[in-house]
């Protein structure tokens, strides 16, 4: 299933439990978890997806649709896998499928792209690459005003630890989710690992009639497309 295929079904897919497109050729059959992850603080409600060891504060763009001020919801889809057997694959654990964050609860009439001022990406029946650049195989969402916040969490502190790193270690073997709060400004950070590592990942924002965003999905091609 392409993104044109998922535009028209929708990436709610991505967050119902249990089995998930056809068996793989060795026969293994993925698995959705969804996992609940609290919520994410947006007071200016300028949602930012970003990788959160690479982004300077400086250099963070949010979305060009915005909010109402306030705390949202934030879930992950896990996949994990079924061999031929039916028995778990311990090898694989889960990976993070996708991310979102939920505006309304209410389904989506649309999916588009989510891009910053000034980006255009064209509805094409092949869709061109789009998203933020992955480096350290991590992805987040987090508020505009938490660019700063997410800059000291992400560093290490006088004894040499990482506020975000450590969080994330607690969970799924690294893997996490994880949501962090800084100390200093109260303002937190929803981090998490992005599918099979590094990459460009792209994030849509589903509206509803009215047109206003319902959620913001952030995709990394784990989920079949079949």
């Amino acid at each position: 299933m392409g993104a044109v295929a998922l535009i028209r079904s929708g990436f709610e897919r991505f967050f119902v439990d249990g089995p998930v497109g056809m068996p793989t050729g060795g026969g293994e059959q993925q698995v959705i978890a969804v996992q609940q992850v609290g919520e994410l603080a947006l007071p200016t409600g300028r949602l930012v997806a970003a990788d959160p060891f690479v982004v300077w504060p400086e250099d963070a763009e949010s979305f060009a649709d915005e909010v109402e001020p306030g705390t949202y919801p934030v879930s992950v889809s896990l996949v994990s896998y079924i061999d031929g057997d039916g028995l778990p694959d311990e090898r694989q654990g889960y990976r993070v499928a996708a991310a979102k964050v939920t505006v309304k609860d209410e389904p989506a009439y649309s999916w588009r792209p989510a891009v910053v001022p000034g980006e255009h990406v064209p509805m094409l029946p092949v869709m061109p690459e789009f998203g933020y650049e992955v480096k350290s195989s991590t992805g987040a969402f987090f508020d505009l005003a938490a660019a700063s916040a997410l800059d000291r969490l992400a560093g290490d502190d006088a004894l040499g630890n990482c506020a975000l790193i450590d969080a994330l270690g607690a969970v799924g073997g690294g893997r996490g989710p994880a949501n962090v709060t800084d100390a200093r400004t109260g303002l937190n950070v929803v981090a998490f690992s992005t599918g099979w590592g590094d990459g460009v990942y792209p994030t849509w924002v589903g509206r509803n009639t009215a047109g206003d965003p319902v959620a913001f999905v952030t995709d990394f091609f784990v989920i079949n497309r079949i």
